[in-house]
């Protein structure tokens, strides 16, 4: 690799003294800036898990709004959101600051970490601005619904430093960083394939994949929840329209992300049924759990991990990709209505009946839908869960590829 016209090997360890003065010659502090760069990683990840913890906690709140809990800014769920969201602010520093530190001497690690950068900047400015927003929108109207000005800025700014923490981390997975010392590349700089690559990246890619995916997912469901009418404002979106998206969108979202996961990772078995485990485990303690009367139902939900495990292991035995994803992305776009229960259950409701989703009926309401709403969405659930697979193994394709 060459550094100001000067070839650095960093793969054997004893030329490291040697690229150490070339490269002290050249601007660079010292030699963690070009095998480690730990603080970009670092403040990447912390954004990522500050940003999950924050979804996380949005998501209880609205569990906790629907089962008409005093509604209080020091309650739990507002407590988990905005320590989420000074986890992701701290991060953002520390990720900027080595940035702006090691900038100067043009490293090898950090000539395209700009993209990641820039988007979890704006992410984070969103989130900052979002907080004042809401206190003035709160003042002027009262109470607002879940599709609100201020939580859309607030969505959106999460989605996008999700977004730029999951680039950074994947610039650096890229750069063969955990590689130990006299392993061999399978792929080239790009490889993630890479024989000695520490377990700790797998790691690092399940943390960096998981905010994207429930803050997309949180954003489909802010048009698509019938939860964003208020005495002033009157957002919720037509309930023909909400069941037409949340049936393209939410099973396009899981085979994308899952797909997308498998791709960034070893095309083994094993990272996308975490990934899934977690969304599972995340959705249980955060939607299912606060609701008693949804508790019973949790043996029926924690069977969605049967198919997840199922397509897992098509995508890892089979050689012929297209085909794999295929028949993987099907079966995981066939599973959205079990996968997003229980609040999938709003949305067909509005279509259906139009009554009240009481907490104490919306199992019985739910497994009354499966009979006669399920049948009919099951194939373009299908279907746009064959394209979201195939969308987001081409995405991760891309990114390890050129290394962003």
């Amino acid at each position: 690799m060459k550094y100001f016209g000067k070839k650095v090997e960093y793969s054997t360890s004893n030329r490291k003294r040697e690229d150490f003065k070339t490269l002290s010659r050249s601007g660079a502090r010292s030699l963690l800036d070009v095998y480690q760069p730990t603080r970009f990683l670092i403040g990447c990840t912390l954004i990522s898990i500050g940003i999950c913890v924050s979804t996380s906690g949005g998501s209880w709140d609205i569990t906790n709004h629907l089962l008409n809990k005093p509604e209080t800014f020091f309650s739990a769920p507002h407590a988990v959101l905005y320590s989420g969201i000074a986890l992701a602010m701290l991060g953002s520093a520390v990720m900027f600051q080595d940035w702006w530190r090691s900038s100067a001497g043009q490293h090898y690690y950090y000539t395209k970490p700009k993209i990641s950068l820039i988007l979890v900047l704006s992410g984070i400015a969103m989130l900052v601005a979002a907080g004042p927003i809401d206190f003035s929108w709160h003042s002027a109207f009262g109470l607002d619904g879940l599709l609100s000005p201020p939580h859309l800025i607030l969505l959106i700014g999460m989605i996008t430093s999700s977004i730029g923490s999951m680039l950074g981390i994947t610039l650096c997975i890229n750069r063969n960083i955990f590689k130990t010392s006299g392993s061999h590349d399978k792929g080239g700089d790009n490889g993630l394939t890479t024989t000695g690559q520490k377990p700790i990246s797998y790691i690092l890619i399940i943390i960096s994949v998981m905010p994207v995916w429930i803050s997309l997912d949180g954003l489909v469901g802010m048009f698509s929840l019938p939860f964003s009418n208020t005495q002033y404002f009157h957002f919720n979106p037509d309930a023909s329209v909400a069941a037409v998206l949340a049936t393209v969108a939410y099973p396009f979202l899981i085979s994308l992300i899952l797909c997308l996961s498998f791709g960034l990772g070893t095309k083994r078995f094993g990272i996308l049924s975490v990934i899934g485990a977690i969304y599972l485990t995340i959705n249980i303690i955060t939607v299912i759990i606060p609701n008693e009367s949804l508790i019973p139902t949790l043996p029926f939900y924690l069977v969605n991990m049967i198919p997840i495990i199922i397509a897992d292991t098509l995508l890892s035995v089979l050689d012929n990709k297209f085909y794999s994803l295929c028949i993987a992305g099907g079966i995981m776009g066939s599973i959205f209505f079990m996968i997003q229960y229980p609040l999938i259950t709003h949305i067909y409701n509005e279509v259906l009946t139009k009554q009240p989703v009481w907490p104490s009926i919306t199992s019985s309401i739910y497994f009354g839908m499966i009979s006669n709403i399920y049948p009919l969405i099951i194939c373009p659930a299908i279907a746009t869960g064959m394209v979201g697979a195939i969308v987001g193994y081409k995405i991760s394709h891309r990114i390890t590829s050129i290394g962003l």
